[in-house]
């Protein structure tokens, strides 16, 4: 209440306890919190306040440059209905961080199914750029 008051009426107090007890994670687990990306006229999600995603990919800021962009088209085609604009928002963006998140999941997988599909295939780009760049 005293460091963010503007998000005390926001946030209940069960809600908090309820975050506050949950046990630390060192792997993230990859989220998406659609369908509906927008509350009524009001609040909108953006970039990843949506979706989790390997951090090392950089498909959070390209997606929230995205989504800045998406919003904007949805502003511009709605410019007297704020509610319409942003669940135009919500529908063109959804599917997108959905499937960011499937493929986050689809990529972090243990031992040496994770080093065949996610590591090995960097390593040998990298080789095969060196050997023949553009």
């Amino acid at each position: 209440d005293d460091t963010m008051p503007q998000f005390s009426p926001l946030v209940s107090d069960a809600a908090l306890a309820a975050v506050a007890a949950k046990p630390p994670s060192n792997i993230p687990r990859f989220r998406y919190v659609g369908p509906s990306l927008h509350v009524g006229a009001t609040t909108v999600l953006l970039g990843d306040a949506i979706h989790t995603v390997k951090p090392y990919f950089g498909l959070g800021v390209n997606s929230a440059l995205e989504d800045v962009t998406a919003l904007q088209t949805a502003l511009d085609r709605h410019p007297h209905d704020r509610g319409a604009a942003l669940a135009a928002y919500s529908d063109a963006r959804a599917g997108e961080a959905e499937a960011l998140v499937r493929i986050s999941r689809g990529l972090d997988r243990p031992g040496a199914l994770g080093f065949l599909t996610f590591v090995l295939p960097i390593i040998l780009d990298g080789v095969f750029h060196g050997l023949a760049p553009r």
